[in-house]
């Protein structure tokens, strides 16, 4: 953390990226970082995300690198692999300086990384980070890390919350965060299309003998269909474990190219989401993680499913 914060001070004109399928994590970090540099008089920027959301975009606003800017230093915040930079963000691959992430699955692309996993949320490693620099924040910075730990702790309810995510949003409660807003905008308001996508989940969901595995797949008609913006495909894959025999839940939601699927996995203890991705190419938490897998939607499901039977076997003797 200290040499991460005399690499802050030393250095100037940062661009700082996102990783594509933005969530609330990468973006409030991200902008909670931009704001902390730009307190220190350094020049620092977002790289835009073509993939942001109209829930996200404000959190991000007035951020954004300049046409024509030319960075010094490239941070990656909340992003494991190289694989998930943005399209737009490619050229940066083997150029960034340093990695901010807790995923223990981080391939240390980057020239330096502060890594840590134990840690709920990157939000909460930049809050430390902020108070290691000395810097007086503005609101809009609590506003950023409250959105990053909130939304990645799923408002307080997932196995990662810790004691330290708690104390994190308590001082951004303290600092006058209305997270009022912020839970209700991500956690219980609901569009039309999500209600839709929600009820899709639980009717089309395939439940294995034993209870402990559950399936669903949500296809680029049923999305096109209804209209879904990718805010009502937000954390769809966390209500499979609302199923109170399962051990694992996984989810494919099919991409605009038809065939090719975003793979969310989630489970619980003792069972490795992160495991069962991996046989995939994919990666992440062990409550959380997800892969990307192309071929009949059904049959993509089937071998995910049959994947997490192994795990769960595994790991629980049964």
């Amino acid at each position: 953390m200290r040499k991460t914060a005399e690499f802050l001070k030393e250095n100037d004109n940062y661009l700082i990226l996102t990783h594509r399928r933005p969530d609330g994590d990468t973006c409030g970090s991200a902008a909670a970082l931009c704001v902390a540099l730009r307190e220190m008089g350094k020049r620092a920027f977002l790289a835009e995300n073509e993939d942001i959301t109209k829930k996200l975009a404000p959190y991000v606003s007035g951020l954004s690198a300049p046409d024509g800017f030319t960075p010094d230093k490239i941070i990656a915040v909340d992003i494991a692999d190289e694989k998930l930079f943005l399209k737009s963000c490619e050229r940066f691959r083997g150029k960034v300086d340093l990695c901010i992430d807790h995923h223990p699955t981080n391939t240390r692309y980057a020239k330096e990384l502060l890594l840590r996993d134990e840690e709920a949320a990157v939000g909460v490693v930049i809050y430390d980070l902020a108070k290691e620099l000395g810097v007086t924040l503005p609101l809009r910075f609590y506003e950023s890390v409250y959105l990053a730990v909130s939304t990645d702790t799923g408002c307080f309810k997932y196995a990662n919350t810790t004691p330290k995510a708690h104390e994190t949003a308590a001082a951004c409660m303290a600092a006058g965060v209305d997270f009022h807003r912020i839970n209700t905008a991500f956690f219980i308001a609901k569009t039309g299309a999500r209600i839709r996508l929600e009820r899709e989940l639980f009717d089309k969901m395939i439940i294995s003998a034993d209870g402990r595995i559950c399936g669903t797949v949500i296809t680029r008609d049923l999305i096109d269909e209804i209209h879904a913006d990718n805010d009502d495909l937000d954390n769809l894959s966390s209500l499979l474990m609302q199923l109170e025999s399962a051990f694992c839940g996984v989810l494919l939601t099919e991409n605009k190219q038809r065939g090719e699927f975003k793979v969310s996995v989630r489970t619980r203890a003792p069972v490795s989401a992160s495991r069962i991705c991996a046989a995939f190419g994919g990666g992440g938490h062990d409550r959380a993680a997800g892969a990307n897998i192309s071929g009949e939607p059904h049959a993509c499901l089937e071998k995910f499913m049959k994947e997490a039977e192994k795990e769960v076997l595994c790991t629980t003797g049964s």
